[in-house]
């Protein structure tokens, strides 16, 4: 990951707003009835997804610290010599990496979730995002920017992604079970009706015999 000052505050700046776009949306979506706005809603929900790349491809593309490339293909390697060290605080770079991965693709994620609706939302996102992934770490090689080719890197982006998806994934069921359960009050209150409904027929029925 780069830290550039101009690249990373105007990353930060379209993350925000992808962010806001993509919370407006929803809750749009979540007040109205299920089957509203699949083709609108997609397709600003798609359009939040691609700003969100933004980002990420800034850092990810831009020149490391290195001069030579290198290539990492061992799963978690990086991850567990990260992990290993005591000392690891947000000031080391290693730790920065790893968190950075993550979080890049959380907006990705969460608006990706909205394109694809359904029981397999995540494991579409996670998938997109890993081929997405794979691509930045292929062309990160062969334009020599000095960076670390590593497969984590893909599993960390993956894992980022597939997080804003399953975050977005339960804030949707939440929301739809609270706007489909009548309150209580009303419920009791319909039900105290229909029983003084009955007892005045009875009544009524009883009077009349």
């Amino acid at each position: 990951m780069g830290t550039h000052g101009g690249e990373v505050l105007f990353s930060v700046c379209l993350t925000v707003l992808a962010v806001a776009i993509g919370a407006r949306q929803a809750r749009r979506e979540a007040k109205g009835p299920p089957s509203a706005g699949p083709g609108g809603g997609r397709a600003v929900f798609g359009f939040v997804a691609l700003l969100a790349l933004v980002p990420f491809l800034l850092i990810t593309l831009s020149h490391g610290y290195g001069t030579e490339n290198r290539i990492s293909a061992v799963p978690f390697r990086e991850i567990l010599d990260a992990s290993a060290h005591a000392d690891v605080d947000l000031s080391d770079v290693a730790a920065v990496n790893l968190v950075g991965n993550v979080l890049l693709l959380v907006p990705f994620g969460a608006a990706a979730a909205f394109v694809w609706p359904g029981r397999r939302r995540v494991l579409k996102t996670a998938l997109t995002a890993a081929a997405l992934s794979l691509t930045v770490e292929v062309a990160q090689y062969a334009l020599s920017l000095g960076r670390v080719t590593s497969v984590d890197d893909v599993l960390l982006n993956t894992s980022g992604a597939a997080l804003g998806a399953f975050l977005v994934r339960r804030w949707t069921r939440t929301t739809r079970a609270r706007r489909l359960t009548p309150p209580a009050s009303s419920a009791s209150g319909a039900g105290g009706e229909r029983v003084e409904r009955g007892e005045r027929v009875g009544s009524g029925r009883r009077s009349g015999a």
